[in-house]
C-alpha cells in the first residue's frame, strides 16, 4: 500500500522531534526571523510616512494627512519628524544584525537538525535491513536495495533539509507579512488572497505531476542499477561469453528509459516553475489593481499603498521559495516511501516474548515432521521431514538439486522459520531460544565462502573479535593455509588485503580462510554447504584436510553433491529432487554401506558417480 505524502511528512517532523530541544531552537528562531520581519515592514512604513510628510513640508505639496499637514505648518514638528525619522532609521540599522544573525541561527540549526536525523536514520535502516529475514535478501536485488541505501536515503535527506531549513520557517515569515497588511488595510488583504487561493490550486496542480514523475523515476533508476550490478558482477562470464555489446546495449536501453522519465519530471518541474513565475505577476497585477480601486475609493493612503505593495512583493517572494521547496519535497516523496516501505516491513524472524538463551546441544538436534516455503502462496520445498543428528555425529544431506538440502541449513539456525513441524535442540524448539544465543551456536562453511575487503587477519577473527594473532595464527596452521598465506605477494602475510569477496585469493585459499574462521569461532554445531564442489583437485586435498581438523568433536551437518566426500558419516539422508514426486522429502536413510547395498536412489547416484563400492 502506498504510504500518503502527509504521513512520510509527519514521520520525518516526528524524527525531528526525537531532538526537542534542537527542535524547539529552530522553531525559536524562527519565530524571531518572522517577528523581526514584521517589525522591519512596520518601520519602513513609518519612514515612507515621514518622508511623505517632510516632502510635503518641503514642496508644498498638499499633505496626504491631517497629520502631515500640521507638521507641515509647524517647523518645531518638522523638526521632530526629521528627529524621529533618523531615530527609526537608527533603530532599523540596529536590527539588521540581529534579524542577519536569527536567519543565520535558524538556518544553521535547521541544517544540523536534518544531519542529525539522517545519521540516526542511516543507521538505523543498516541495522533493520541486516534483522530481516534471508528470504528478504534473496527477493530484493542488490542493485535496488544499493538504490535505496544512497539514492532514495539522499532524497529523504534533502527532504529533511528542504523541511527543517525552509519549509519550516517561511510560512511564518509570509504569516508575519499577512498579518502585517491586514494591519495596513483588511480590504486590500481579503482581496489579494481571494484572488491568490486559484492561482495557489492551479500551482498545486502542476506540482502534482512532479511527485507522479519522480517515483516513475526513481523505480527506473532502481532497474537501472540492478542492470549494472548484474552486468559488474558477472564480468566474467560475460568476457568469457564474448556478450560484451550485448550487455552495453541491455544498459544503455535500460539508461535511455531513465534519461526519458527524468526528462518527463524535469519537464513538470518546468510547468511548475513557469506557473510560478507567471503567478508572481499575477498577484504583482492584482495588488496593483486592487490598490488602484481602493484608493479611489479613499480606503487607503498613497503611502500606505506603496507600504503594501512592498510587502506584497516580499510576500511573492517568500511564496516563491516556498513553491520550489514544495517542489523540492514531493520530487523526494517517492525516494522517502520507497524507504519506508523497508521500514515498515517487520522482522518474520524474532525472539520469542519468553525466548531463553541457548545452551550447548548435549544430546540432539531434531527436525520434527519439518515443513517449509518461501512464500505462502509458493510451492512446499520441504515436506515432513524427520532427521535426528547426535550431538558429536557427522550426518550428511546428499541428493539431486532441488531437494532442500541448502534449506535445511538456514532453517536449522533459524535464518528461515518453519512452516510446519519444528526444529529442536535438546528436546527445545528453536523457537522458544533467543536469536543471539543461537547463532553462537554454529560455524558455516559455505560453498562460495564470503570475505570482507579486509585482511586475511581480520578475516579470520572475525567470528572472534578478541582473538590474539597467535590464535589466528594457530586457527590457520589447523585450516592447513598458514604457509599459503605466508606466502602470498607482497610479503605482508596476514595483514594482505583479501580484496572485494576475497578476488585477491585462489578458490582454495578462501575456503581454508573460511575454515580458519569457522575454527578459531569455536561452535559446538559445523554447518558445511558442498564446501568443495568448486575445487581443483589439488585445492580440494587440502580443504579437506582442513575439514577434517575442523570436523573433530563437533557435530556436523553437511551438503554434498560428489559422495565421496561423505563416505564417512555416520548418517546419510538421501532427499527428492526436483522433477521427483516425493521433491522435498526423505527417501533413504543409513550408512554409506547400508544404502549402497539398498540398491535404490542413493546407490543409482553412486553408480552415476562411478564410486567404488
Amino acid at each position: 500500500m502506498e504510504i500518503r505524502t502527509k504521513d512520510i511528512l509527519w514521520r520525518v517532523a516526528r524524527q525531528g522531534w526525537d531532538y526537542k530541544w534542537l527542535t524547539l531552537l529552530v522553531t525559536g528562531l524562527t519565530f524571531a526571523v518572522s517577528g523581526l520581519v514584521g517589525l522591519q515592514a512596520a518601520l519602513l512604513a513609518k519612514i515612507l510616512k515621514l518622508l511623505s510628510t517632510i516632502e510635503a513640508s518641503w514642496t508644498g505639496v498638499p499633505a496626504a494627512t491631517a497629520a502631515a499637514a500640521q507638521v507641515a505648518g509647524d517647523p518645531a514638528a518638522m523638526a521632530g519628524a526629521i528627529a524621529e525619522l533618523k531615530s527609526v532609521s537608527l533603530l532599523l540599522l540596529a536590527l539588521a544584525l540581529p534579524v542577519g544573525a536569527a536567519a543565520y541561527g535558524a538556518m544553521l540549526a535547521g541544517q544540523y537538525l536534518a544531519n542529525r536525523c539522517m545519521r540516526d536514520l542511516r543507521n538505523r535502516f543498516l541495522a533493520h535491513i541486516i534483522r530481516l529475514e534471508l528470504s528478504f535478501h534473496v527477493e530484493l536485488e542488490r542493485g535496488d536495495l544499493m538504490q535505496r541505501m544512497t539514492g532514495d536515503l539522499n532524497a529523504l535527506f534533502s527532504l529533511q533539509t528542504t523541511l527543517f531549513s525552509k519549509l519550516f520557517q517561511k510560512p511564518f515569515e509570509v504569516l508575519a507579512l499577512l498579518g502585517f497588511l491586514i494591519y495596513l488595510s483588511w480590504q486590500f488583504t481579503i482581496g489579494l488572497v481571494v484572488v491568490m487561493l486559484p492561482i495557489g490550486a492551479l500551482v498545486a496542480w502542476g506540482l502534482r505531476k512532479v511527485k507522479r514523475r519522480s517515483r516513475e523515476a526513481n523505480q527506473s533508476m532502481a532497474t537501472s542499477l540492478v542492470v549494472f550490478e548484474q552486468i559488474t558482477a558477472g564480468v566474467r562470464v560475460i568476457k568469457a561469453m564474448g556478450s560484451t555489446e550485448r550487455e552495453v546495449a541491455r544498459y544503455e536501453g535500460s539508461n535511455q528509459e531513465l534519461f526519458n522519465l527524468r526528462q518527463r519530471m524535469v519537464r513538470a518541474r518546468s510547468e511548475s516553475e513557469g506557473l510560478t513565475h507567471g503567478s508572481v505577476m499575477l498577484v504583482a497585477a492584482a495588488g496593483m489593481g486592487l490598490g488602484a480601486m481602493l484608493f479611489d475609493q479613499r480606503w487607503i493612503m498613497p503611502m500606505t499603498l506603496i507600504v503594501a505593495l512592498g510587502v506584497v512583493g516580499r510576500m511573492a517572494n517568500c511564496l516563491r521559495e516556498i513553491q520550489r521547496a514544495w517542489g523540492d519535497v514531493l520530487e523526494a516523496i517517492p525516494s522517502a516511501a520507497r524507504v519506508y516501505e523497508l521500514f515498515d516491513r517487520k522482522p518474520a524472524v524474532v525472539d520469542r516474548p519468553a525466548a531463553r538463551p541457548c545452551p550447548p546441544p548435549a544430546r540432539a538436534i531434531t527436525l520434527e515432521q519439518v515443513r517449509f516455503r518461501y512464500a505462502p502462496d509458493s510451492e512446499e520445498v520441504l515436506r515432513g521431514i524427520d532427521i535426528e543428528v547426535p550431538v558429536g555425529r557427522t550426518v550428511a544431506l546428499v541428493g539431486e538439486s532441488g531437494g532442500g538440502k541448502s534449506t535445511i541449513l538456514d532453517l536449522i539456525p533459524r535464518f528461515h522459520d518453519v512452516t510446519g513441524g519444528r526444529i529442536a535442540i535438546d528436546g527445545t524448539d528453536i523457537r522458544d531460544l533467543t536469536l543471539e544465543s543461537l547463532a553462537h551456536q554454529f560455524a558455516i562453511v559455505q560453498q562460495d565462502p564470503f570475505l570482507f575487503n579486509d585482511t586475511v587477519f581480520n578475516n579470520i577473527r572475525y567470528g572472534r573479535p578478541d582473538a590474539t594473532r597467535e590464535e589466528v595464527e594457530q586457527a590457520a596452521l589447523r585450516a592447513h593455509v598458514h604457509h599459503a598465506i605466508l606466502a602470498l605477494e607482497g610479503g605482508k602475510g596476514y595483514d594482505s588485503p583479501v580484496g572485494d569477496r576475497g578476488g585477491l585469493l585462489s578458490g582454495g585459499q578462501r575456503q581454508r580462510v573460511a575454515i580458519a574462521r569457522a575454527l578459531l569461532r569455536d561452535s559446538p554445531i559445523l554447518l558445511l554447504d558442498e564446501p568443495t564442489s568448486a575445487l581443483d583437485a589439488d585445492s580440494e586435498s587440502h580443504v579437506q584436510a582442513a575439514l577434517k581438523e575442523l570436523m573433530k568433536d563437533r557435530t556436523t551437518i553437511v551438503v554434498a553433491h560428489r559422495l565421496a566426500t561423505v563416505q564417512h558419516a555416520d548418517r546419510i539422508y538421501v532427499l527428492a529432487g526436483k522433477g521427483h514426486p516425493s521433491r522435498g522429502m526423505v527417501l533413504e536413510q543409513g550408512t554409506h554401506a547400508a544404502l549402497v547395498a539398498q540398491g535404490g536412489e542413493y546407490a543409482r547416484l553412486v553408480q552415476k558417480q562411478q564410486l567404488a563400492t
